[in-house]
């Protein structure tokens, strides 16, 4: 099993691997289509209806059975193939985010419809690039006669940490032996990474309503009550370790400044490297919303919407992945995309130092082992399934060097050229990990050594009720469905 794993790290490219790489270049025409439909039309957490569909019919097609709206959410689904072990799963995700809309390839702001989604994190190159990797595996397995079986996870609300997080608590990912992911980035290779622990949470005050001008002393303000929350939140900061974030909107303030609020709601995402100091943060946040209740005899009640992990890495399936990225390469980019992200990197005021589209592979420091890793101050709800199986992730150049995520720089870039190029490059290295695992067992099974030992240190628990019913959209953003459809039917 070592002598395997050290081999791993410099793989070979066995006939299995050259079939799938071929078939995902052959249907280079498909996999563009798809990502650009579903850049297209952008879709919000949990209305991923059209973007779901797409992808399902792409899996079908080509032989994949699929259940549809599971657990609960519509726009979820599961799409297998094959038989018996090991059961490899790869993780999709395909929704968009509000107020991002950008006209493609545009370098200024430029919305399509002003107030309308845009794929701010990439996820139309997220959701078609797995599926194509799941498909040409599929491909070679059905021609080797292999055994095993392949599972796309389609996962929505990645964007509000909820996907994952519900399908992880109702074992929907059951029986699968280890999972695959990817992110749009702007470097490449292996993500032997963690990212924060997260908390999502509305705080919602009811008051009483009254004239705010002939009799104030009638009322009781819901909003007074968020914002003596928000202070307090803002006073705890200075008492919370460095790596530590609390962000936070207001949903809901009142409508006319001469009436009392009378309901008042602000949401909060609560983060840290670890979950059990999320826990603790969230402790004394409760203790603040009850203080601001009492100061303003207000009622208060919580909507917990989602909680994550930290992000689990695994060596064991890190040096694989790192040997077929070697292997294969980093995408390359011509002059004309060169120079595309050169002005990119000009509209965020940047200096262009080197290449503006990374054309170099990074290789994972596997000397270090969690927690001792490095940590992105993201969060993302894989966190809860990288502790529940043994996760291999990639990063892939979809975007010019110093992109920030959720910007309508890296919008205008999600169905560019460059970005397709570095899509297909990495279902080709999600393909290739996916068969060394398939054809040695022994790789899932050395990850599963390395898992274990993390989870005698520490004790893995879904952290939301197992009765917390899935959000809905309008818990969410606070209008049906109904009205976002109809607004991004324009689109």
């Amino acid at each position: 099993m070592a002598d395997f794993l050290k081999r791993a790290y410099h793989c070979t490219m066995t006939p299995e691997k050259k079939t799938a790489v071929a078939w995902i270049h052959e249907n280079q025409m498909i996999y563009e289509t798809i990502a650009n439909d579903l850049w297209e039309h952008p879709e919000l957490s949990l209305a991923e209806f059209k973007s779901s569909a797409r992808l399902e019919k792409y899996l079908e097609e080509n032989g994949f059975k699929i259940e549809k709206g599971v657990p609960g959410m519509p726009t979820a689904f599961i799409a297998t193939w094959g038989v018996g072990k090991p059961v490899i799963g790869f993780l999709a995700e395909y929704d968009a985010l509000p107020n991002l809309s950008q006209k493609s390839q545009i370098i200024e702001p430029d919305p399509v419809i002003v107030g309308a989604p845009g794929q701010g994190c990439g996820h139309n190159l997220l959701g078609t690039s797995i599926c194509t990797a799941a498909i040409a595996v599929k491909a070679v397995l059905e021609k080797s006669g292999m055994i095993g079986t392949i599972k796309v996870f389609g996962t929505p609300a990645e964007e509000t940490l909820i996907g994952k997080v519900y399908m992880a608590r109702d074992n929907v990912f059951a029986c699968t032996d280890m999972m695959i992911a990817w992110h749009p980035e702007d470097t490449n290779g292996v993500d032997y990474k963690s990212m924060l622990a997260m908390t999502s949470v509305k705080f919602q005050f009811t008051g009483i309503s009254t004239h705010g001008g002939s009799a104030p002393e009638l009322g009781r303000s819901a909003l007074d009550a968020v914002e003596l929350m928000d202070v307090g939140m803002n006073y705890m900061r200075g008492h919370l370790i460095q790596d530590a974030r609390i962000n936070y909107v207001i949903t809901k303030g009142g409508e006319v400044p001469n009436n009392v609020p009378p309901i008042a709601e602000v949401w909060y995402f609560i983060r840290a490297p670890r979950r059990s100091q999320v826990d603790q943060i969230w402790s004394w946040m409760l203790d603040v919303a009850k203080g601001a209740s009492l100061m303003t005899q207000t009622s208060m009640k919580t909507n917990l919407l989602s909680a994550t992990w930290e992000l689990l890495p695994n060596k064991s399936l890190a040096r694989v992945g790192d040997g077929n990225a070697t292997l294969i390469g980093a995408p390359d980019f011509n002059p004309e995309e060169q120079k595309f992200g050169e002005e990119i990197i000009r509209s965020l005021g940047r200096e262009i130092k080197g290449s503006a589209f990374d054309n170099t592979l990074t290789h994972p420091d596997l000397t270090k082992t969690f927690p001792n890793v490095d940590f992105s101050k993201a969060s993302t709800d894989l966190g809860n399934v990288s502790w529940m199986f043994p996760t291999l992730s990639f990063r892939v150049a979809t975007k010019a060097l110093g992109t920030p995520q959720h910007s309508w720089q890296m919008v205008c870039q999600t169905n560019s050229p460059p970005a397709m190029k570095a899509g297909l490059r990495v279902s080709e290295w999600m393909a290739a990990s996916a068969l060394d695992c398939f054809a040695h067992p022994e790789i899932i099974e050395e990850a599963w050594e390395e898992h274990r030992l993390y989870l005698n240190e520490t004790q893995f628990y879904h952290p939301i009720p197992e009765d917390l019913a899935v959000p809905t959209f309008k818990d969410l953003y606070g209008i049906g469905l109904d009205t976002v459809s109809s607004f991004c039917s324009k689109h």
